[in-house]
């Protein structure tokens, strides 16, 4: 998919293991270029929380920044002599890192949700993402914004991963709830939809004859 205006673009493709790439959105090698990718089994709330706010109009105000979405929700930050700085979800589930390389500097946002964090790297991994350094901030914070909303989720009984860390509510018919939730998301992204310009063309009137047209017989 490519914006109205050929400046951001979306790719989607499906692979055989839902753990690699599926989702690309980037500024379509505008200037500034960044990108941000999210892989198969990435909650659909999450990558909406980046599109969604594409489509917006950019905010006249500055941006919060990750760490102060994800902090300002209970969410343990902690940093390295070289700038780098981890955040860990209070359930220890999810994971945002921001690398900063001693000699390539900062290398972006990684972001891994995991039943378990050990020494030697996740285990039972569940969903990954990473968004380029160059990633707007205002984006960078509707992403955090979504990885900590603490709304609950809609999903289809079978369709709920098993975790102690998980709470259930009491079941009920989805389906209409979902459906309108869809199109209470599409309903807001039409209302910030660039409207199209009318134009007009004049168009000159055939000239006046001096003289009446001869007569035809009738038909």
């Amino acid at each position: 998919m490519t914006s109205p205006d050929h400046a951001f673009r979306l790719d989607l493709t499906p692979t055989p293991s839902a753990f690699h790439r599926w989702w690309r959105i980037d500024n379509n090698y505008g200037p500034g270029f960044w990108y941000a990718t999210f892989n198969g089994d990435t909650p659909a709330e999450i990558v909406a929380g980046l599109t969604d706010a594409l489509i917006r109009p950019e905010p006249e105000e500055p941006a919060p920044t990750v760490a102060d979405v994800l902090t300002g929700r209970g969410w343990e930050h902690t940093t390295s002599e070289t700038g780098s700085q981890k955040l860990t979800s209070p359930d220890a589930i999810v994971q945002v890192e921001l690398y900063v390389s001693p000699s390539l500097g900062v290398m972006g946002w990684e972001i891994e949700a995991a039943h378990h964090h050990g020494d030697h790297g996740p285990e039972q991994r569940l969903w990954r993402a990473h968004l380029d350094a160059a990633t707007p901030a205002h984006l960078l914070a509707a992403v955090a914004e979504a990885i900590s909303n603490p709304t609950p989720v809609l999903r289809a009984r079978f369709k709920i991963n098993d975790s102690a860390h998980l709470t259930q509510d009491v079941e009920f018919a989805i389906g209409a709830e979902v459906v309108g939730a869809h199109k209470q998301r599409l309903a807001e992204a039409r209302r910030h939809r660039p409207k199209p310009h009318l134009t007009t063309t004049a168009v000159a009137a055939p000239p006046i004859p001096s003289t009446a047209p001869p007569a035809r017989p009738a038909r």
